[in-house]
C-alpha cells in the first residue's frame, strides 16, 4: 500500500498486488493497481493514525527534526495483520520511505522509451 504525499497532505493511495504467483509488485511485471482517493474508507485507521499520530514523529526518528518533511513523498505500508483483522485493529508497517525517486504510476503510459 503506496501513500503518495505533498509535504502534511496525503493526495493519493495505491493498492500494488503482485500478479497471480508473483513476488513483487514493482512496474511492469504485471502488478495489479489499485488506485484511491485520500478519503478512502477502506484506509481511515491507517491513514488517522498515519497523519495524525506517526506523521510529527518523522522526521526526529530519522534524526532530521530540524527538517521539514519533504515537498513530495511516499510511505510504502506493508499489512502485518493476518487476513479478516478488522480493519480498526489491523497492524501496518513501514516498508519504506521515498522522497528521491517517486513515480508517478498513473502516467507510466506516457513516458518515453
Amino acid at each position: 500500500l503506496r501513500y503518495n504525499c505533498v509535504v502534511d497532505a496525503l493526495v493519493g493511495i495505491i493498492h500494488k498486488k503482485p500478479k497471480e504467483g508473483g513476488i513483487s509488485a514493482v512496474g511492469g511485471t504485471g502488478s495489479i493497481y489499485t488506485y484511491y482517493g485520500p478519503e478512502e474508507e477502506k484506509f481511515k485507521n491507517l491513514t488517522t493514525n498515519f497523519l495524525e499520530k506517526d506523521l510529527a514523529l518523522i522526521m526526529p526518528a530519522l534524526g532530521l527534526a530540524a527538517e521539514p518533511v519533504p515537498l513530495w513523498w511516499t510511505t510504502d505500508f506493508i499489512l502485518a495483520s493476518p487476513e479478516g483483522t478488522p480493519a480498526a485493529e489491523e497492524k501496518w508497517i513501514v516498508g519504506e520511505f521515498n522522497c528521491s525517486c517517486v513515480g508517478m504510476s498513473r502516467c507510466l503510459a506516457a513516458y518515453c522509451q
